[in-house]
């Protein structure tokens, strides 16, 4: 394997790992700890809702988003179907499940995602812009 094809395996790996920490941060309600996951310039596009572009509007955005889910004790499985690394920059496009018991009741709601990560100066990748929606 060459250099180059090893950086690019690294990418992939951090970037891979960045999303297992979603998740994990997600199930854990913390939400500082999601928001650092994210460039301090980060843009998201949900469906359904205007961009929000900052931590801080993240951090408002996920705090009123999650609210009601977090009482469910919801889940969320990202899965990259797909990872592309360009330098400093990285795109990659999946899907995802929120796993939740509302009512005593098991429910499963699918959807999509489009990520671009951003490889900060000290080797570290970030979520930089996110655009989602659902597939309901």
């Amino acid at each position: 394997m060459s250099a180059k094809e090893a950086d690019i395996e690294s990418a992939k790996a951090a970037i891979q790992a960045l999303n297992n920490q979603w998740e994990k941060n997600f199930e854990a309600h913390d939400l500082a700890g999601l928001v650092a996951l994210f460039t301090e310039d980060c843009v998201r596009m949900p469906q359904g809702g205007p961009a929000t572009v900052g931590r801080s509007a993240l951090e408002a955005a996920y705090r009123q988003d999650f609210a009601e889910v977090w009482k469910d004790q919801a889940k969320v499985r990202l899965n990259a179907e797909e990872v592309i690394i360009s330098g400093e920059y990285a795109f990659a496009r999946g899907a995802d499940t929120l796993v939740q018991d509302r009512d005593g009741t098991h429910v499963e709601e699918t959807g999509k995602w489009l990520f671009i990560y951003r490889r900060l100066p000290d080797g570290t990748w970030k979520y930089h812009w996110s655009t989602f929606n659902s597939n309901e």
